[in-house]
């Protein structure tokens, strides 16, 4: 009877051995397994992430996910969430429901452990996550262009984001959370966390650190906001912006402040996940919607007294790029 477990470190290493071309991202296999192995022991790591194999008696691992706790807010209830990544299994194995019947014991565990709901990002459609119970929810990407520049007002200036940096961050990404029905909150293991996968990844993709990746606003030498983002094949990749009172003004001099850096680099298209009123914010890029078909999000309930029906509203069930796990 096959049964569920944290992986084995060897274990580990065999399933990232085969799942490395579908989610290495440019990394060797070696740095791939380093990158991930190494967050398994942070801070918030230990206390929130784990990969999880569903094994037979004999110990072959039939499947495999990487399991994600990390403390979510829908309407009034706030607590831990049970969020699935990178749900595998052995090609040799695959077509007999072992995947399935994976998810349905990590569900179990959540619904023991008090979990209020579980989520994940689909890359493979909704059909097969919307048979175990997961609802789609609604999501789009949005694509603009850097042909025409807008300065923001005098005063502003973007510099690489600091640790000491990360108490007003966190600040400004909970005022923004006020604002949503759904919402990842995080704390500073959990920003920590982020900034340590995202160094891991590009010092080894690459060699580079995160100095114009991440950075925050001043507005005349003071904290005004920040700026994730990224440039590469010819476009301006926004992951996330935030400011004090999500203050839409100081929103819209962050992101020309940014896309003033991206059109000096020759970039001029820009995309990202962004909520719909950043068309508003920043007009001149013509942003224009599209349905997600990678990264769809879903939920399920585990608490019978949750329900999803307030995230039917355009816009309403947004999810940041970063919480994307």
């Amino acid at each position: 009877m096959p049964r569920l477990r944290p992986a084995r470190r060897d274990e580990i290493a065999a399933i990232l051995r085969e799942s490395h071309g579908l989610w290495g991202a440019g990394l060797t296999y070696a740095a791939y397994l380093d990158m991930w192995l190494e967050l398994l022991e942070t801070p918030w790591g230990k206390r929130r992430f784990r990969h999880l194999v569903w094994v037979e008696e004999d110990g072959t691992v039939l499947s495999s996910l990487k399991l994600y706790r990390p403390v979510v807010r829908l309407l009034d209830r706030t607590g831990p969430a049970s969020v699935i990544g990178a749900v595998f299994t052995p090609r040799s194995l695959r077509g007999r429901g072992h995947a399935p019947e994976l998810i349905r014991a990590m569900l179990a565990e959540g619904r023991e452990a008090g979990d209020p709901l579980a989520m994940l990002f689909s890359d493979i459609g909704a059909s097969y996550y919307a048979a175990l119970g997961f609802r789609e929810l609604l999501a789009d990407e949005a694509s603009g262009t850097l042909d025409r520049a807008v300065d923001p007002p005098a005063g502003w200036e973007l510099r690489p984001m600091t640790e000491d940096d990360l108490p007003a961050v966190i600040r400004a990404h909970d005022d923004d959370c006020a604002t949503r029905p759904l919402a990842v909150i995080r704390d500073r293991e959990h920003w920590d966390f982020l900034l340590a996968r995202a160094a891991a990844y590009f010092a080894r993709l690459d060699g580079s650190d995160l100095a114009r990746r991440y950075r925050v606003a001043l507005f005349h030498g003071r904290f005004a906001g920040y700026l994730v983002s990224l440039g590469g094949e010819g476009a301006w990749a926004v992951r996330e912006a935030g400011a004090p009172g999500a203050d839409s003004a100081a929103l819209t001099a962050i992101l020309r402040l940014g896309a003033a850096d991206a059109r000096r680099a020759g970039l001029r298209k820009v995309h990202g996940w962004l909520p719909r009123g950043a068309a508003e914010w920043v007009p001149e890029w013509r942003l224009e919607h599209r349905p997600r078909r990678t990264a769809i999000p879903m939920l399920l309930p585990l608490d019978g007294a949750v329900t999803l029906s307030p995230l039917d509203a355009p816009g309403a069930s947004f999810v940041p790029y970063l919480d994307q796990f």
